[in-house]
């Protein structure tokens, strides 16, 4: 979002009238009709259209309804960051890296920034924030290694299923994450690593495949002394050379235990 404390200008929209400076439903849904009301193209947005340079900037400027949308964001900042500035100003600035990964795509902008001001108005009410761990999976242990839950089904079974996807929103989660900036060729970069499109396991026998399709075997809680120290609670084998993961995070151990939880959750309590 354009509201960030740094690197983006303070934004040059109206300021709402005082009245409207209040917290609670009432306030907020203020905030987006009179937002929403007030946009032009040309001077709604929470910037400066004379000196918008980016194409995600220009293509607000060039829509009422994502002006709107824009001067909607603005107004549920500026109330959401008097209430919680933890949480508000550092999401602001994972949403305006979003926002300008969509480029001039209009749908995107528009789930994007309507997935925005839906943040600030949790933050207003004090409800859960609906962002990217929705439902997803780590497949790596590195910040936005993530994968999207499409359908799980056997779980706890011999057959248990987990189907998944690689969605350009995991993509963009490990753009900003870990490489600390969303570029098209970055997001491109990400969706191009092989993945399986879903991942399994035999909850009866303990064998199963990950989701960058390695095969490990559960053998159960591990009662060794040091597993404490080591972060191994449980014992996973390599079939292939018959050895346990070490617990570290270059074994792969905290990856391939988050999916076997995923899929037989009832082995691990």
């Amino acid at each position: 979002m354009t509201m960030m404390d740094t690197q983006v200008p303070a934004p040059q929209s109206y300021e709402c009238p005082e009245r409207l400076v209040r917290s609670g439903k009432l306030t907020f849904v203020s905030l987006i009709m009179g937002a929403a009301f007030a946009a032009s193209p040309a001077f709604a947005a929470s910037f400066d259209c004379r000196k918008a340079s980016t194409a995600d900037e220009r293509t607000i400027c060039s829509s009422d309804e994502l002006s709107g949308l824009d001067d909607a964001m603005a107004a549920g900042y500026r109330e959401a960051r008097k209430q919680a500035p933890a949480i508000a100003k550092p999401l602001s600035r994972s949403l305006l890296l979003e926002r300008r990964a969509c480029g001039a795509d209009i749908n995107c902008l528009k789930a994007t920034m309507t997935k925005a001001v839906g943040a600030y108005k949790s933050i207003i009410l004090g409800e859960p924030i609906e962002g990217d761990q929705k439902d997803k999976v780590y497949y790596g242990s590195r910040a936005g290694m993530q994968v999207s839950v499409v359908s799980r089904s056997g779980i706890d079974t011999p057959r248990a299923v987990i189907q998944i996807e690689h969605r350009r929103e995991d993509a963009v989660a490990f753009c900003r994450d870990y490489v600390l900036k969303v570029t098209d060729q970055c997001i491109q970069d990400e969706l191009a690593i092989d993945l399986q499109n879903q991942f399994t396991g035999d909850c009866k026998t303990g064998r199963f495949t990950t989701i960058t399709g390695q095969s490990y075997v559960f053998f159960g809680r591990n009662t060794a002394t040091n597993a404490g120290t080591m972060g191994n609670d449980f014992v996973l084998i390599d079939p292939d050379t018959n050895e346990p993961l070490d617990g570290s995070m270059a074994s792969g151990y905290p990856v391939a235990i988050d999916q076997f939880k995923e899929l037989c959750p009832a082995k691990v309590r």
